[in-house]
C-alpha cells in the first residue's frame, strides 16, 4: 500500500472534500485524484461517494481510515524521533546515581560518554539507592542508577554490572590472616553509611544473619570518611570493592573475602516512559562497558 496514497485518502476524509485536501496536501486536485483513485483500486474497494463537490466516506473508508490515521501518527512520530537522534549533540542527559556508582563505577562511563557526544549536558545527581529511586518515581530524573533492589512497582529495571562487598580493615590489622574472624566481629566498632544506603542494608542483614551485635557503630555517611576512619583504626567496615581499589594498591586496606556478598547495579526508570536519545545512548554505552568487562573476565 503506498503511503502517499493513503495520506491523500486520509486527508480527503477529514478534509470532506477534494478541493481543501489538495490545498492541504500541495498538491492539484487532479493529482490528488488518481492517488485516491489508485488505492481504491489496489483494494478493490469504493471508499468515497461522491456528491457534487462533498464525498462520503464509505464503511470500508471509514474502516480504512482507523489504519491510516495509526500508521500517519507513527510516521510523524518515527520522523520526530529520528530528528531528535540528529540533533542529538544540543540535548542533556538528567541521571541520578547511587554514591557508589556515582563516585567509583560512573566516572569512565561518563567520560566515555562525552567524547562520543561532547555537545550533551550532563546533569546528574547523587544520593544513596532510596533517594534516587524516589527522584525517578517522582519523574525528577529521567534514569537513576542504584545498587541492590528497588522497592517501586512503578518503575522497570535493568541489570547492568555486579559488584562484590566485604569487610574492610587497615593494614596490620589482627584480622588479616586470620580465618576466624567472624567469631570476633561483635568486638569491632564499625564504621557505616546512613539508612537507605544499600550497603548498609546489606551490612545489616548480613549482621542478623550471623547473630552478631557489633559492640559499637559510628555513621559516618560518607564513603570516604569512612575509609579513612578504617585506615586510622577507629573500626572496620563493609565496603564495595570499587570504593576502595586506590587504597588496596597502596596496601592502606585489606580486603577479608571470607565473607563476600554480591549484588546487582540497576539502571532504572518508569514503566511505559520514552527514554530521550540521550538517556538511551547512555544506556548503550552501559551495557556495552558491562559485557565488554564479562568477555575480559572470562
Amino acid at each position: 500500500m503506498d503511503f502517499s496514497n493513503l495520506r491523500a485518502f486520509y486527508q480527503v476524509a477529514v478534509s470532506g472534500n477534494f478541493s481543501k485536501a489538495a490545498d492541504e496536501l500541495y498538491l492539484s486536485q487532479p493529482a490528488l485524484s488518481r492517488q485516491v483513485a489508485a488505492l481504491e483500486k489496489e483494494l478493490g474497494l469504493q471508499l468515497f461517494n461522491r456528491q457534487g463537490r462533498q464525498v462520503v466516506i464509505t464503511d470500508a473508508g471509514r474502516r480504512l481510515m482507523v489504519f491510516a490515521e495509526k500508521i500517519i501518527n507513527l510516521s510523524s512520530e518515527a520522523k520526530k524521533e529520528m530528528l531528535e537522534f540528529k540533533d542529538l549533540a544540543s540535548r542533556e542527559l538528567t541521571i541520578g546515581a547511587s554514591t557508589t556508582i556515582a563516585n567509583y563505577f560512573l566516572p569512565n562511563i561518563l567520560a566515555q560518554y562525552y567524547t562520543k557526544n561532547p555537545g550533551i549536558r550532563i546533569n546528574m545527581k547523587t544520593g544513596n539507592s532510596r533517594e534516587i529511586e524516589s527522584l525517578v518515581a517522582d519523574g525528577k530524573i529521567e534514569v537513576g542508577l542504584v545498587a541492590g533492589e528497588i522497592r517501586s512497582p512503578q518503575l522497570y529495571q535493568e541489570h547492568f554490572a555486579e559488584d562484590n562487598l566485604c569487610f574492610v580493615v587497615a593494614k596490620n590489622h589482627r584480622f588479616v590472616g586470620t580465618k576466624s574472624f567472624q567469631e570476633q566481629l561483635s568486638k569491632e566498632t564499625f564504621l557505616c553509611r546512613e539508612d537507605g544506603s544499600d550497603s548498609q542494608r546489606l551490612l545489616d542483614n548480613l549482621l542478623i544473619t550471623l547473630k552478631i551485635t557489633p559492640k559499637n557503630k559510628l555513621i559516618l555517611g560518607d564513603t570516604e570518611a569512612i575509609k579513612r576512619g578504617v585506615i586510622n583504626y577507629m573500626g572496620i567496615a563493609f565496603l564495595s570493592k570499587f570504593t576502595f581499589e586506590y587504597e588496596l594498591s597502596l596496601g592502606f586496606l585489606i580486603p577479608i573475602k571470607e565473607v563476600e556478598l554480591k549484588r546487582q547495579f540497576l539502571l532504572i526508570y518508569p514503566k511505559g516512559a520514552r527514554l530521550s536519545p540521550s538517556a538511551l545512548a547512555f544506556s548503550a554505552l552501559l551495557k556495552k562497558n558491562f559485557i565488554s568487562t564479562k568477555k575480559h573476565s572470562k
